[in-house]
């Protein structure tokens, strides 16, 4: 009978240890604390509160593999071609020109019947507003032309003074040489004077009298021989040429016709002189 008892005492003492175990363990938290006792009224309109719970899990794994390679290979191929071009200066052509020359002076036509080639030594003073390619050249001449001793023994020699105004128009064909080449064209007119005249008749199917104002001819045919020597008389003429020019250099050419009575009597200067 005791045996039974104190097995039941037994029992009973083990059932109350492990409640109190339960209710010992349910008042604590995970973390090992002591619940409190004292339970905290929730009210309705309060929301629910969140639970407390924080888990820090941290893990850090880095592995830097770092491979450098570098092959370089450079190659470098210049060639420089440099082409200097330079722009010469542009040769002036100047506003004011004046120039001296020499040249012959060879009659035309029926005046060669009695007057043989001649001289002529001539001036000019140019005007070229603006160094432009338009100027006003003014011309003097002195003309002297030998009488033919065959065909007029008894003929004195001419001599012819004139002064003329000539437009010119010059065309620069290479500014940047500095021969500077240059063509130009002229014309225009003036006055004469002659100095021993010597009338002479026309060679044309009706012949004509050619004389320097007041003077008189004997004899018959193309040859005169004047019986007026020595006389002076002035006339005007016109004229047009043309000419080169190369540095300072010149080479003119131009036709010269003069109102003698009767009929013109030209001659054509061919000068070569130099312009300042």
């Amino acid at each position: 009978m005791k045996t039974r008892n104190s097995a039941l005492y037994a029992l009973g003492l083990a059932a109350a240890i492990t409640l109190g175990g339960a209710a010992t363990a349910a008042g604590q938290d995970t973390t090992g604390r002591a619940r409190p006792q004292t339970r905290i009224p929730v009210r309705k309109d309060q929301g629910a509160q969140p639970a407390m719970t924080r888990v820090d899990t941290v893990t850090v794994m880095r592995t830097d593999t770092v491979v450098m390679r570098r092959t370089d290979t450079v190659t470098v191929t210049r060639v420089d071609t440099v082409t200097r071009i330079e722009e010469l200066p542009l040769q002036p052509l100047g506003t004011v020109q004046f120039g001296l020359g020499i040249g012959a002076a060879l009659p035309t036509g029926d005046l060669r019947n009695v007057a043989k080639d001649g001289f002529d030594a001539h001036a000019h003073l140019g005007f070229f507003p603006g160094a432009g390619p338009v100027g006003l050249r003014i011309d003097g001449d002195y003309v002297a032309m030998g009488g033919r001793e065959t065909d007029c023994a008894n003929c004195p020699g001419m001599k012819l003074i004139s002064g003329t105004a000539n437009l010119v128009v010059r065309f620069p064909m290479d500014r940047k040489s500095k021969v500077n080449p240059q063509i130009y064209f002229l014309g225009g007119g003036g006055i004469d004077k002659f100095t021993d005249f010597t009338a002479y008749r026309t060679t044309e199917k009706s012949p004509k009298v050619v004389t320097a104002g007041k003077d008189t001819y004997t004899g018959t045919g193309s040859i005169v021989n004047a019986a007026g020597a020595g006389t002076k008389s002035s006339f005007y003429h016109w004229d047009f040429g043309g000419g080169v020019q190369l540095g300072k250099v010149f080479l003119e050419a131009k036709y010269v016709s003069i109102n003698t009575t009767g009929k013109n009597s030209a001659y054509v200067p061919i000068l070569i002189g130099l312009n300042f």
